[in-house]
């Protein structure tokens, strides 16, 4: 059973293949912050282990170990978790699958470092 300071840690779930904008992220993180990457919901432990993240970014257009969409359906109808999702690439129809699937908000690759410095200072809390 997580302690409180184990559910007050600011931390994150990257979703991605990606390594070179994995290391990027965590570079531009304040200190303070911890980011946890892997490419499916099975890297990062059970659903109350997800659950102790303020929010996840998912890479719609990388190769992952599972379908991206299928992810986020996971998270809100399986878990029922509600942490925020922010999605980056992908194609149009990707995108919109993963709205259906109700993700939160959608970036460009180039956009998401840049958004992360407010994402942090949002749910910094």
């Amino acid at each position: 059973m997580p302690s409180i300071d184990d559910r007050m840690k600011r931390r994150l779930l990257w979703v991605s293949s990606d390594q070179d904008l994995i290391a990027a992220a965590r570079s531009v993180l304040p200190e303070g912050w911890e980011l946890n990457a892997g490419t499916s919901l099975e890297d990062f432990g059970e659903w109350q282990d997800i659950l102790l993240h303020r929010f996840l970014v998912l890479d719609l257009g990388a190769a992952l170990d599972e379908d991206p969409v299928e992810l986020v359906d996971t998270v809100r109808r399986e878990y029922q978790i509600n942490i925020p999702i922010f999605c980056y690439g992908g194609s149009p129809e990707q995108r919109a699958a993963a709205r259906s699937a109700r993700a939160d908000r959608f970036f460009d690759r180039d956009e998401i470092l840049l958004y992360l410095q407010d994402f942090v200072r949002q749910f910094g809390w």
